[in-house]
């Protein structure tokens, strides 16, 4: 293997991270785009005990989880290129990213599967179809309805966890908009960051901003797309869209 093999989903704010990551350092790396359930065979081939995505495989072994996918890039780059990250501020954004993975991610993927799944299935079918062999897309087709209650056990979904999830995204705006009250330009300062990247990934979900790469390909439930559209103006929803039109784009791996 000569190439980093990057393994996601293709709508995962997760894996989104990852790959805004490499693409942002000029990393190289390719892209292996998994369907529910082939993730869980293929992570259990390189000896990982779960199927969390991302999961990269190197010739030093398997890397999982976003964060570590992260850390792996910043130290395969090249030292004149960008960086996410300084010796200053690196337990600040440690900090920062901690908290994002285990709340806000968690929350804007409750928060919209917890609809999503729930009232159009098929819409959501269809997403993650994209990018796949006709041999996979048969198989997901086949298996959907089984995926859907895997899903709904897995993270929990259900109406009153989607307004539960309303809630802890509301006041992980507010801890971010307090962190940009400030008039920072970045959550970590100055410098663009990993800690940027996380927040912007992770509550693309509940902003939906123009420049995702995704823009327009995942179909939005009716409630979920009102509260995108009560947080529009909130400073942090503001911010996550001009951080994808700065540093983002439609950038795509190689």
């Amino acid at each position: 293997m000569t190439q980093a093999i990057l393994n996601v989903f293709t709508i995962s704010h997760y894996c989104e991270k990852a790959r805004w990551a490499f693409d942002y350092l000029g990393v190289p790396y390719r892209v292996q785009v998994l369907a529910p359930g082939a993730h869980l065979k293929l992570a259990r081939e390189h000896g990982l005990r779960r199927g969390g995505l991302p999961f990269l495989l190197t010739d030093a072994g398997p890397v999982q989880g976003s964060a570590a996918v992260v850390t792996w890039a910043e130290q395969a780059a090249t030292g004149d290129g960008p960086v996410l990250s300084t010796e200053a501020t690196r337990d600040t954004i440690a900090g920062i990213e901690s908290r994002l993975d285990d709340v806000a991610g968690v929350h804007s993927r409750r928060h919209f599967y917890s609809e999503a799944i729930l009232t159009q299935p098929k819409a959501v079918r269809a997403s993650f179809m994209k990018e796949q062999s006709l041999p996979q897309r048969l198989k997901l087709f086949a298996g959907w309805g089984t995926i859907c209650r895997l899903m709904a056990r897995g993270m929990d979904l259900g109406p009153a966890q989607r307004e539960d999830s309303r809630d802890a995204l509301e006041r992980e705006f507010d801890w971010l908009d307090g962190l940009l009250a400030d008039g920072r330009p970045y959550l970590a300062g100055e410098q663009f960051s990993r800690a940027d990247i996380a927040a912007a990934s992770l509550l693309a979900p509940a902003v939906r901003p123009p420049d995702h790469p995704l823009h327009g390909v995942i179909a939005s439930p009716p409630l979920h797309d009102a509260d995108v559209a009560r947080w529009a103006e909130r400073p942090t929803a503001r911010w996550v869209r001009a951080m994808y039109a700065q540093h983002r784009g439609r950038t795509t791996a190689s």
